[in-house]
């Protein structure tokens, strides 16, 4: 019961809000074998797929697990094993000049297969390419990419639909040979070749289950009263946000809202990995990510962090963190951070309803005498964020 409790404030907060402005955790920059991780984990990114990577070296071998939110398919296994392979081919004859690396058939082919596998998001960056060149074409990294692309093409070709494909690609190797070459600068130095010989690569079953959620207005009327709740209800489906989050949901904003339902949940990329590797004897984890994480994520890494983990991820580390009514907790510590979990999730309601109350229904004089003026101001003044 407390499990789908939880899980049932979880769609009511996405209901009301979709991001939480939190403190960041630090900014990571990798390096060394995070490095390698980081760019494992860009290069693995297909479509708008989020993967994660944790790569741990022992004395005789490397192990890498790597997780996405989705089933591996064939293709995929297929990728992962033609970069794994081509790793093994060229730690054999390490070490070898940054040259002699890219000049080698099997590199070449790899760079080929990485082209194609990630062709959507290429084509993705090329879009927004010509935008960020329009907006920033005095900052350096612009320049840098300018002067790049002249070895390669026609600079106006950017701006050229039938083009698309030698944008594509030039934006590829821009991005992409950054990671190989990063991937090769390992592979230089004689102590570590033996480590991509002997490596053992495991590529994560994703954890997805059917949980069943309580109704939405059962969960409100915990937070209100009846009165309100009439208010709050009205308020709520006046809002786009709210009533286009409801239907997504509940599947409705009428009956719906008051039956119980189910939702399919997943554990998240970030979390599949660091539960799975937690057994270990380190403490220190690193794991790369290749989309900003959200707000429970950030919130369980904390949390595993005060256990005496310490836990660096890669990724983007801005003040508002999405929140995913599809959010699976992780077995390890499940009951005492579902506790925790659940107080930051009644907070976020409490506050999205006072939000409601006061903004949506404030022309209602009877309602509003029950707010004093100190009480609204201090919400006036309250981070919100409607996306």
């Amino acid at each position: 019961m407390e499990e789908r409790k939880f899980y049932s404030k979880l769609c009511v907060a996405r209901s009301l809000k979709s991001s939480v402005g939190k403190r960041c955790l630090n900014e990571f920059v990798p390096s060394g074998w995070d490095k390698l991780s980081y760019n494992l984990a860009t290069i693995l990114v297909k479509d708008k797929v989020v993967v994660a990577v944790n790569l741990r070296v022992l004395s005789n071998r490397c192990e890498i697990s790597i997780a996405k939110d989705g089933v591996w398919l064939d293709e995929d296994h297929k990728y992962v094993n033609k970069i794994k392979e081509t790793l093994a081919n060229i730690s054999k004859d390490a070490p070898m000049t940054f040259k002699q690396t890219h000049s080698r058939e099997d590199m070449i082919d790899l760079s080929s297969t990485i082209l194609n596998y990630c062709s959507k998001i290429i084509r993705n960056r090329s879009d927004k390419l010509r935008k960020s060149i329009t907006e920033n074409k005095d900052e350096n990294y612009i320049k840098s990419f300018l002067e790049f692309v002249k070895t390669r093409i026609n600079v106006d070709d950017i701006y050229n639909d039938e083009k698309i494909v030698s944008i594509s690609t030039v934006c590829c190797e821009w991005d992409h040979a950054l990671n190989l070459c990063l991937v090769s600068q390992i592979l230089y130095v004689k102590q570590n070749t033996h480590l991509f010989s002997h490596m053992d690569l495991q590529l994560l079953d994703p954890v997805v289950m059917i949980q069943p959620i309580l109704p939405w207005n059962d969960i409100v009327k915990e937070f209100v009263d009846q009165v309100e709740y009439g208010y709050l209800k009205e308020a709520c489906l006046k809002d786009s946000m709210i009533k286009r989050n409801l239907k997504h949901i509940y599947g409705g904003i009428n009956v719906e809202l008051n039956c119980e339902s189910s939702n399919e949940i997943y554990l998240h990329p970030i979390l599949n990995v660091l539960t799975s590797v937690m057994n270990h004897e380190e403490k220190r984890i690193f794991i790369a990510v290749s989309k900003r994480t959200c707000f429970l994520c950030d919130l369980y890494i904390r949390f595993v962090r005060d256990k005496g983990y310490n836990i660096i991820f890669s990724g983007s580390q801005k003040f508002y963190k999405k929140l995913y009514n599809r959010w699976k907790l992780p077995d390890r510590y499940k009951e005492e951070f579902m506790s925790f979990a659940q107080l930051e999730l009644d907070q976020i309601i409490g506050n999205e309803i006072k939000y409601e109350l006061i903004y949506d229904s404030s022309d209602d004089e009877a309602l509003s005498m029950e707010y004093d003026e100190k009480e609204f101001e201090r919400f006036k003044n309250m981070p919100f964020i409607r996306l």
